[in-house]
Order: structure tokens, then C-alpha cells, then sequence
């Protein structure tokens, strides 16, 4: 890597984390990302100092579509992942420091994206948080069935990939894995789509309702806090409303990520629910 490559993709990581640093809500996280902007910061001046670069050679090179283009909450959640400390970093799929595939960085992806919703949004979806009426009250427990049911999909995505690693199968047994592996990927690709779908389109009625008459969201004007055994979380101190939005629209970059068609007839009986 040259100079100039270095310093280029050393800008981009600045960056990054320096959206981490304004977006997070978590103080130690915070002094993290700004440890590692100083460390980063030194090493870009350290080449700057040995090295004459021009201005003109630091422009960002276009190398083919980028395919994260339309997914900018995932980028802040790479990023994030990257910042925090071992044990509580999502880890690749890929067995020990090997390169993932196509299917496990999507499967990495979707695990981000996964754990930024139990961990920011479904605080949300609880009767305490969000008082709607009884229909989409109905609907919203339901959120956490569904939820769990994907998470439990890729909790044993990761262990059929740790045989795998590890060599705990036969040869003979190997290939049917690998198929069974495949075809997991899909179930919970497709899974989380829907998933997603749903999320934004009960979003969207309760978002409409609380610029009418607000008889489904039946506080959309109320501010949102969390005690201290709840922790520090990015919905604090927003309106209801305005956490129906973010939510609604944290929902719709997923579905956009994953891009799994809508099968019309599955969907539509869940749009029923929703």
C-alpha cells in the first residue's frame, strides 16, 4: 500500500469514527473512539511528516459501486463494532482471523443490525414505552416473539459454521452442512426481511396517527427516558413520535439491505397483523 492508499483509507476510518463519536450515547464508548481518533490522527501525521503528498493525491478514488452506498446507519454500526472492546464486538463469521464470505459478511451485517434493535429499539416496544390501543398493542408484543425467533436462527447459523471451523464433522457430512448452511442464510434473510417490513409499516400507521387524531399511539407526545438499570440509550430524552421515526426509518435501511423480494402472498397475510 502506498503512502498516499494509506493515508486515504486512514481518513476514511477518522471519519467514521468521528460519527461514532457524535452519534453515541454511551460515555465509555465515547472515550474509546476518542482514544482511537488521537491514536489514528498521530499515525496519519507520522506519514505526513516523512512522506510530500499532494492535497490532490488524498482525493477519494472511486473503486467500483460501494455496496454499503445506501446503508449509512450500517457503516455507523461497523464502525461502532470496531470500537468496542472484544467481548462485547459482534465477531465475524468467519472461522478464526479468515476472511468471511459473501454470505457470512451478510450474515455479519444482518447480526449488527440485529443487535442495534434489541439493544435500542425494542426497550421501545414494551407497554411502559409505547401506550397504544388494544389492536396495536396486540401488535406490538407480537414484535418480540418474531424477534427472538431470528436471533435464535442466527445463534445456530454461527454454530453450524463453528463445526464446520473446527472439523467436528465427516466428510460425508460436510457438503449436506454447507447446503443446510445455505439455505439457513435465505430462511433468515427472508425472515428478517419481513421482519423489517412489518416494523416499518406499524411504524408508519402510528406515525400518521399522531399528526391526526392520535387514538392508536395514545402518547406520541410523550418524552421517553430510561432509569439507570436500563442504561444509557440514543432514544433518551426523544418523543415517542420521534422514536416511531427512527425507527421507521432504521427499519427501511434494513429491508433496503437485505433486498429480498416481497413475496406478495406471505406478506400481505402479515400486513393484515400490522
Amino acid at each position: 500500500m502506498t503512502p498516499e492508499e494509506e493515508v486515504r483509507r486512514l481518513n476514511k476510518l477518522i471519519r467514521q469514527y468521528e460519527t461514532v463519536y457524535r452519534t453515541t450515547p454511551d460515555p465509555d464508548q465515547k472515550e474509546r473512539v476518542e482514544r482511537q481518533l488521537k491514536e489514528l490522527s498521530s499515525y496519519r501525521e507520522k506519514i505526513l511528516t516523512v512522506n510530500v503528498i499532494r492535497e490532490q493525491d488524498l482525493e477519494e478514488v472511486e473503486d467500483g459501486e460501494d455496496p454499503l452506498a445506501n446503508a449509512p446507519q450500517l457503516k455507523v454500526l461497523l464502525a461502532k463494532n470496531s470500537a468496542d472492546p472484544s467481548g462485547d464486538a459482534v465477531p465475524s463469521f468467519a472461522a478464526g482471523d479468515g476472511t468471511p464470505t459473501a454470505a457470512q459478511e451478510e450474515m455479519f451485517h444482518l447480526a449488527l443490525y440485529a443487535r442495534h434493535f434489541e439493544r435500542e429499539f425494542l426497550p421501545l416496544l414494551t407497554e411502559k414505552k409505547l401506550k397504544l390501543d388494544f389492536k396495536y398493542s396486540l401488535d406490538r408484543d407480537a414484535f418480540y416473539n418474531s424477534f427472538q425467533a431470528i436471533q435464535r436462527n442466527i445463534s445456530a447459523y454461527r454454530v453450524e459454521g463453528k463445526r464446520l471451523a473446527d472439523g467436528l464433522v465427516s466428510r460425508d457430512m460436510e457438503l449436506e452442512i454447507r447446503k443446510r448452511a445455505m439455505k439457513l442464510t435465505r430462511l433468515i434473510q427472508a425472515e428478517a426481511a419481513r421482519f423489517f417490513r412489518a416494523v416499518v409499516r406499524f411504524c408508519s400507521v402510528l406515525i400518521e396517527d399522531a399528526h391526526g387524531d392520535m387514538v392508536k399511539c395514545l402518547n406520541c407526545n410523550g418524552v421517553i427516558s430510561f432509569d439507570s438499570i436500563e442504561g444509557v440509550r440514543i432514544l433518551q430524552g426523544r418523543t415517542v413520535g420521534g422514536a416511531l421515526v427512527d425507527l421507521r426509518d432504521f427499519a427501511t435501511e434494513a429491508v433496503t439491505y437485505l433486498n429480498i423480494p416481497e413475496i406478495e402472498g406471505q406478506e400481505s397475510d402479515r400486513a393484515d397483523r400490522h
